[in-house]
């Protein structure tokens, strides 16, 4: 057995490898420590064991090391990737924090609780990594310069309050020592918010936190800014979590002003949490500057991050150092608002959070179309003639259940008598969130509980026999690894399905008792072994006739009952943002929303199963499981953009990231309209995108034309291109470089696009678009690669033999005659034309090890940033489905399929181009920014 070289022992050798990588040292000077061989390496490691009282290892330990460090940087990098990490910002100066290393800081202590918690060390090892990222783009001294403001994109139920609490604690150590987080708009959050960082942060070390509530200028004396520590030095650090109310942000801006010795102390950090909720500007913006308002939270929000008094004028005195951060998942509004100078646009940076391979979001759960994420099969369809029966139950006109409410709930008691039978100790729920009407909420209860009680017991377990054997039969744990394939847990970690004879007793528990939270003599809540149902809407805030608590309340995890309790809860507004609903395995969701941010705050199970990755269920009306598609692929290309931009070093400043919009309004908006009156939507723009055929007409003729016209156009590049060095990516290849456009431009418009391919049907913008962009300099000639396999059906064609590329149909509800294949491009195909000999050591190492997400660095390292790439692929028109795909099926077509991919190079850092719908930057951001002056905002 092998050495752990992750022990304590061996932490100072890992840690100078870190020093190495800092210093922009290759893997293969690290190899060596630098030296010129084993000799000198095992001297230098001798000199450095006795200078550091370390364990002596041998060279073959320090490899061992490095190989394992270089391992883990690469799933780092992959898990960036993946979930769009990045971050872009203006040209100032990083600051010189780094990671506080001492086991005391107040960091290190709080990395030592998230492990015990169970985070995983690469999760952690990416928070400490994009936390120091973040923290070295503020500033311990605003004096002289305007307060520091930047985003984090974070992701729908995925542990945003683990973040900020780490970025609190890293600033903490460096000096920070006043932390204000805006909280939403509802108290029970905000205290939850509250007790949670203090629970987090308050753990033994060097410094000494404080929470701080109710902050005013007439607060208790023991609260008052004046008798707080906030002198260099000092080992206190305070914050407070305030509500995005008006009342008591004013109250706040009075406090921190109150004592302008301690105002002038005070190094601030801002933490907006939920930034696009209550803080966005909604009044009018575009127009002359006196016609210009701000609604009164915005307008608060702005003068405490600039300085200002709580009536909009400039202060006196200053803060030593303000720094505002909007942390949010939905960022629609926040970068497509307004950009003056005062605003609270994001001008100096934009980072997105990454998060692990065990979370389920909108990507995972629903697919993205044009990449290889078709979703995972949980996704169940409401069909539209059930929607007037429920219209029905909401007016109170029937009292009988629908079929998808109906399995619905028998899903949720087979997944929770299984949960129960595993050992599950945390609360299990199923939501039903059919409208925003609180009078609908009870209508809805009434039938549900009416079912569980008036049913016979013999007909719920025939019922429920039904559909787990549907259930278990559709979504298999196969399924799973097939349609999670990068799932972060060992797949014999993952419960399977027991039989269902062995929930048949958990199943009887279940619906042997039906009722509201009960309450205890002493007004406690009390728990019992079946089934609490909760209507959580702010009508309901007390108790009912029959004493019972109507709303949701989950039992605290020190007094946590056995077995699991079991909740349905029905709802509206208040459970579209900041509630946590625990253990959701169940979910009926009707709500019509017409906006993008809204909906996708309201993906309650977006978030973390684990556990019970095979149980969640979802129902929606195939709208709303359109507008869920359309979202995932929003998220995914914002984060795309901004980890190209990150990759170009574009600033925020100079390039409002571009934000995918639809036209069909009717269909969705991504934010409302008065909180995105600045955006514009300007000329189509290709640049940074990778357009790729995914739909095919599935006609004999058309398939075969293209076939014939792309082996014409082929032969017509002449001699395919030979590498100085093998580039291991283009083995099965042909390249051709420096191919004029206006030879592909032939090319594309004599080719046959399926009329459902909406961007290649508008070839001819693509064409003239392009042309503009060449003479422009800004993209140079292109370099053609034909894709191929080290196997299957020959391609002949007469610049040389390759093997045919296999695709499979998607199952979908795709038009009659059409060929869905969801994705086209292989990723490797994207630096398949790089000379290998024209890359750095890095490079070559990053090129043999490709992996997605490389593209961008190698492409940059080759001088290739603005060559772009059309990839032709022939498909294998009797490409078969491979390990049963359930998602999958066999290609089938008529004739072998060319498709294409034209991956367009980004515009160049600084260049203004525009694309889909972004901010419209006022010149003030782009100019080197002045000292504010107060304006008094409307109230």
């Amino acid at each position: 057995m092998g050495k752990n070289y992750t022990l304590p022992i061996y932490s100072e050798y890992v840690n100078l490898v870190h020093k190495l990588r800092e210093q922009r040292k290759t893997w293969k000077e690290i190899d060596f420590a630098c030296k010129s061989n084993d000799d000198e390496l095992d001297l230098y490691l001798e000199t450095f064991s006795e200078m550091f009282f370390v364990e002596r290892i041998t060279t073959d330990d320090w490899k061992a090391i490095v190989n394992l460090v270089h391992e883990k940087e690469d799933e780092v990098l992959e898990a960036a990737f993946r979930s769009g990490s990045g971050m872009v910002t203006n040209n100032e100066k990083d600051n010189s924090a780094t990671i506080p290393t001492s086991t005391d800081s107040a960091w290190q202590l709080y990395k030592k609780h998230l492990l015990n918690q169970g985070f995983k060390d690469t999760v952690v090892e990416g928070m400490e990594k994009s936390t120091i990222r973040t923290l070295k783009r503020l500033s311990l001294d605003t004096v002289d310069k305007p307060a520091v403001k930047g985003m984090v994109i974070g992701n729908v139920q995925s542990g945003k309050t683990a973040n900020m609490a780490a970025l609190m604690a890293m600033a903490a150590d460096w000096g920070w020592n006043m932390f204000i987080i805006l909280s939403g708009t509802i108290d029970n959050l905000r205290k939850q918010t509250q007790t949670r960082l203090l629970n987090d942060l308050s753990q033994p070390g060097m410094l000494s936190w404080h929470g701080l509530e109710q902050l005013s200028k007439n607060c208790d004396d023991t609260k008052k800014a004046q008798f707080l520590n906030f002198e260099e030095g000092s080992h206190d650090r305070y914050f407070t979590v305030c509500l995005k109310n008006s009342t008591r942000l004013a109250n706040l801006i009075q406090w921190l002003q109150a004592d302008k010795n301690k105002q002038r102390q005070m190094r601030i950090l801002v933490i907006d949490d939920e930034a696009d909720q209550a803080g966005v500007n909604t009044k009018k913006i575009v127009g002359s500057s006196e016609e210009q308002e701000r609604n009164r939270i915005n307008g608060l929000i702005v003068s405490l991050v600039n300085g200002f008094d709580e009536k909009g004028k400039q202060s006196p005195y200053q803060y030593r150092a303000m720094n505002y951060i909007g942390y949010t998942a939905t960022p629609y509004a926040n970068i497509l608002n307004e950009s003056s100078l005062e605003s609270i646009y994001p001008r100096n940076f934009i980072t997105t959070l990454s998060v692990s391979n065990e979370y389920f979001g909108p990507q995972q759960i629903f697919g993205v179309e044009g990449m290889d994420y078709d979703g995972l099969d949980i996704i169940r369809t409401i069909e539209s003639e059930e929607l007037s029966d429920i219209s029905a139950i909401h007016d109170g006109d029937i009292v009988g259940i629908t079929s998808s409410l109906e399995n619905a709930i028998a899903w949720f008691l087979c997944g929770a008598s299984t949960m129960r039978l595993w050992g599950y100790k945390k609360p299990i729920s199923m939501l039903i969130h059919t409208s925003q009407k609180q009078a609908h909420h009870k209508h809805i209860a009434d039938v549900v509980v009416k079912w569980l009680k008036a049913t016979s017991v013999e007909t719920i377990i025939e019922k429920c026999e039904c559909v787990w054997k549907t259930e278990t039969t559709r979504f298999t744990f196969d399924n799973f690894k097939a349609q999670y394939p990068d799932y972060g847990r060992e797949w014999n970690e993952i419960n399977q399905y027991p039989k269902f004879s062995e929930i048949v007793p958990g199943i009887k528990l279940l619906i042997s008792e039906v009722t509201n939270i009960q309450l205890g003599d002493e007004g406690e809540f009390s728990y019992h072994k079946g089934i609490h149902v909760c209507i959580d809407n702010c009508k309901n805030n007390g108790i009912n006739a029959e004493g019972m608590y109507l709303r949701l309340a989950y039992p605290n995890s020190q007094n946590m009952p056995s077995p699991a309790p079991a909740f349905i809860v029905i709802g509206g507004a208040t459970l579209s943002r900041g509630l946590t609903i625990e253990g959701l395995i169940s979910t009926v969701f009707l709500r019509t929303v017409g906006q993008a941010d809204t909906l996708m705050q309201m993906g309650r199970w977006f978030g973390y199963r684990k556990g019970y990755e095979l149980i969640p269920r979802i129902w929606l009306t195939e709208k709303t499981k359109l507008q869920f598609e359309f979202l995932a692929s929003l998220d995914q290309a914002l984060r795309d953009e901004i980890y190209y931009m990150d990759m170009a070093g574009i600033s925020p400043s100079e390039y409002g990231p571009k934000v995918k919009n639809t036209p069909m309004y009717k269909f969705i908006r991504i934010t409302a309209a008065n909180r995105m009156q600045t955006a514009q939507e300007t000329d189509i723009d290709f640049s940074g995108s990778k357009n790729q055929t995914i739909l095919f007409d599935d006609s004999e003729e058309v398939l075969s034309n293209n076939k014939q016209l792309t082996e014409n156009f082929i032969e017509k590049l002449g001699t395919p291109y030979v590498f100085e060095i093998p580039n291991p990516t283009a083995n099965n290849n042909l390249v051709w470089k420096n191919v004029q456009f206006s030879v592909i431009a032939e090319y594309l418009r004599q080719f046959v696009f399926c009329k459902n391919m909406r961007v290649f049907n508008d070839v001819d913008s693509i064409i003239q678009w392009i042309n503009k962009m060449t003479q422009d300099g800004a993209i140079e000639n292109w370099n053609v690669i034909v894709s191929g396999t080290n196997s299957g059906k020959v391609w002949e064609t007469k610049a040389g033999n390759l093997h045919m590329v296999t695709r499979t149909r998607r199952k979908k509800n795709t038009e009659e005659g059409l060929i869905d294949i969801g994705v086209l491009r292989t990723p490797s195909d994207l630096v398949a034309d790089i000379e290998p000999s024209k890359l750095s050591e890095d490079g070559i190492d990053k090129l043999h090890k490709f992996k997605t997400g490389y593209e961008y660095e190698l492409r940059k390292d080759a001088g290739l940033l603005r060559v772009p790439q059309l990839i032709i692929y022939c498909i294998d028109k009797d490409s078969c489905v491979k390990n049963n795909a359930e998602k999958r099926e066999n290609l089938n077509a008529k004739e072998d399929i060319i498709g294409i991919c034209l991956n367009i190079p980004g515009a160049k850092p600084g260049q203004n181009t525009a694309a889909m719908i972004q901010i419209r930057l006022e010149e003030s951001v782009k100019m080197d920014e002045e000292d504010l002056t107060g304006d008094t905002y409307e109230d």
